[in-house]
Order: structure tokens, then sequence, then C-alpha cells
């Protein structure tokens, strides 16, 4: 499960890298409250700060990864990485001095969102950089976990620190965390860090569709997951609308909620770990687990009863990521894995500008709780679908079903 963890470079990495999400999973979180809370937003306000933040990965993100195949990660890393710290720091200053406003926070988010479009696929491919090729689905699920793990620390402490202190400190926090970050990267030795050769000649961005589109198991994965992404995966912004609206609750049990479904996705991408190999049966496993967790939220009726629906949703969310980057990275060639898996970004986080504003007035107009459950639906029929077109298309041999 730890076999990646050997590798001084991985671990390095690792440890900067828990540390920042520690930090941008507060911001997260202060940022829902500080919209829902002090800026008195609902739904459209907090699909409209989504659209701001994400749509530069949905115009960028294909285009990132491919210049992420072609120059040094660890250089353009730090730039990423640099500017994120900032703009956290920079929300900060104007929430210590009670100026933040809506049109403040678009402003930042669509500044982070276009760092962000060319961080997460450049940082992700970088992985592949720091272990051999065998170990690369396992260094991807540890990736997940750390990221999920992160998020359980994150999301419940930012809820104490919000009722303690306010937003603010969280977005304080955030922008000193990148540090550790830039500090890894510092490190890394060439032994360390091992740059796949760049990618020659030109349609870049072209070639990773054309790879994922003729090998059908990828096709199937990307395509299910593209539906669930875009209507399944917005509990960032349906959670705080139902704690606050539904239960009348505050901060911290928004943070204990969301640490629990952190708690459950960590699971998922640790059980992924585990695994031999990926297998696109187990990534639809894990789609129906969040379908049904969804379901299961839409019905809630308090904290204990969401924060089990909570608990199948994360572990269902997490397994179906961590077997779609290890299906991606064990049916791609090194040469491509910036550009493939920066397309796996585009549908995780480019299409909250999609599914965001479509959740959010569902949520407006019909309640938050049918909100929910059209993320659940919307789960359960991309699996169908996906094992619909899987049972009719031919499987390449040797590929992994």
């Amino acid at each position: 499960m730890f076999e990646s963890l050997k590798y001084p470079g991985t671990k390095r990495y690792f440890g900067g890298l828990i540390v920042s999400m520690l930090g941008t999973w507060m911001h997260s979180i202060a940022l829902a409250w500080l919209i829902v809370e002090a800026l008195r937003g609902g739904g459209l306000e907090l699909g409209l700060q989504q659209v701001f933040q994400f749509v530069p990965m949905l115009v960028l993100g294909a285009w990132a990864g491919s210049l992420a195949d072609r120059i040094d990660k660890r250089k353009l890393m730090v730039i990423t990485q640099t500017i994120l710290g900032f703009s956290a720091l920079t929300m900060a200053a104007f929430d210590f001095a009670g100026r933040a406003t809506m049109p403040i926070v678009l402003c930042v988010s669509v500044v982070s969102g276009l760092a962000g479009a060319f961080d997460t696929p450049v940082r992700r491919a970088m992985i592949g950089d720091l272990v051999p090729q065998l170990l690369v689905p396992n260094a991807m699920s540890l990736n997940t976990s750390v990221i999920t793990s992160s998020r359980v620390v994150g999301m419940a402490l930012g809820g104490l620190i919000i009722n303690i202190g306010g937003t603010k400190w969280c977005f304080l926090l955030n922008g000193i965390s990148y540090l550790a970050m830039l500090a890894a990267l510092s490190g890394l030795g060439t032994r360390e860090h091992r740059s796949a050769p760049p990618a020659a000649g030109k349609g870049g961005v072209k070639q990773g569709f054309q790879h994922i589109r003729n090998t059908p198991i990828l096709l199937a994965a990307m395509g299910s997951t593209t539906i669930i992404a875009t209507f399944t995966f917005n509990y960032a912004l349906t959670l705080p609308l139902l704690i606050k609206n539904e239960f009348g609750l505050e901060a911290d049990s928004l943070g204990a909620v969301m640490a629990l479904v952190s708690l459950g996705s960590f699971a998922g991408a640790l059980f992924s770990a585990k695994q031999s190999a990926p297998t696109l049966s187990m990534l639809l496993a894990g789609a129906a687990a969040m379908g049904v967790g969804n379901l299961g939220l839409a019905q809630s009726i308090g904290v204990a009863t969401c924060s089990l629906a909570g608990v199948v949703m994360g572990l269902g969310g997490g397994l179906l990521m961590a077997q779609l980057s290890g299906l991606l990275t064990a049916l791609s060639p090194s040469s491509m894995r910036g550009r493939v898996l920066a397309l796996q970004s585009v549908i995780f986080i480019g299409s909250t500008p999609i599914g965001g504003p479509i959740v959010g007035f569902i949520a407006k107009t019909a309640g938050t709780r049918w909100a929910i459950a059209t993320g659940g639906i919307a789960a359960l029929v991309a699996v169908a679908g996906a094992g619909l077109y899987t049972s009719v298309s031919p499987v390449q041999p040797g590929r992994t079903t």
C-alpha cells in the first residue's frame, strides 16, 4: 500500500503536499462560509464563485497538461505555487481589513483559478517522475490519499478556526502553507526527480483526446466520470446549504461533516492503493457508492444521518478518483501522462463551472435536497451507461478491465 514512500523524493514531495493541502481545504470551507454567512449569499452565489474559480481549468486545463509534457515540471510548479500563495494572502488581507465583498472574492478566485489550471496537471504528472513506472499507479492512489486525508483534518480544523477567530485566519494559514510545497520542490535532487523526456511534435492536446477515444476502457471511465463530476461532486456547494439552512447549524458542524466525507474518501483511496491493478469495474463500484450516498444525504434528517451518508459518498468518490488516476497512468505512455491527467483535471475541476450553477439553481428553486438527489441519480445513470458501453465495445487485448 505504501511502497512508493520508500523513495526519499516521494516522501519529501508528499510531505510538502499534505501541509499545502491542509491550508487549501481550510481556505475552501472558509470561502464557502464567508459567502453564506458574512456576505449573505446562497446557492447561486456559491455557484458563481465556483464558475470564476474553475472556468480557467475548463478552458486552459488540457493545454496546460500539454505544456507539462514539454517543459520542466518543477520550475512550473514553483511559479504556480507562488501565485496560489499570494492569492490566499490577498484574500486574508481583505478579510482582516473587513473589506471582503463578492467582487473581491470573484477576482481572487479568477487569479487562483488561472494558477490552478496549470498547477493541477503538472503537480499530478510530476508524481510519475518520482517513482519507477511500475509504481506509478500506487503513487497516484497515495496522492489521492494525501489529498483526502488532508481534507479530513483541514475541513474540521477550518470549521474550528472559523468559530474561534473567523474566516480570515484560514486564508492566512493557507497562504503560509504553500511554503512547505516550495521547500519540498527545492529539496528534490536529480536522483529523486527523473524528468520524462519532453514530448515532441505538434498536436499535443489532440493526441491526448485521441488516445482516450481509442481506448474503450478509458473512454468509458472518462465519460461516466464527466457526468459524475458535473452533477455529483458538488457537496462543497450543497453541504453548506444543508448544514446552515436545513439544520440551522454553524461552521464547526459543517467542518465535522466535511471531515467525515473526507475520511470516507481517504479510506477509498487507500483501498485503491492496495489493489494490484486499477480496473473499470472498481471505478464503477465507487461511482455507484457515490450515487447511493448522495441519495441518502438528500434524505438525511440530522447531522448523524448526514454524516453516515457522507462517509459512503466519500468512500465512493475516493475510490473513483484513485481508480481513474491509476487507469490513466497504466494505460498511457509516460510522454503523454501530463495531457491525459490534465484531461482528468478538466473533468473534475473544469466541469464545476457547468455543474455548480445548475446545482445551485436547483437548490434555489426546488430546494437543497433535490439538488443533492440530482447528483445521486446522475451517478447511477453514469454507471449504467458505462456498463452498457463496455458490454458492446471491444476491449483491447492486454488492457485493464
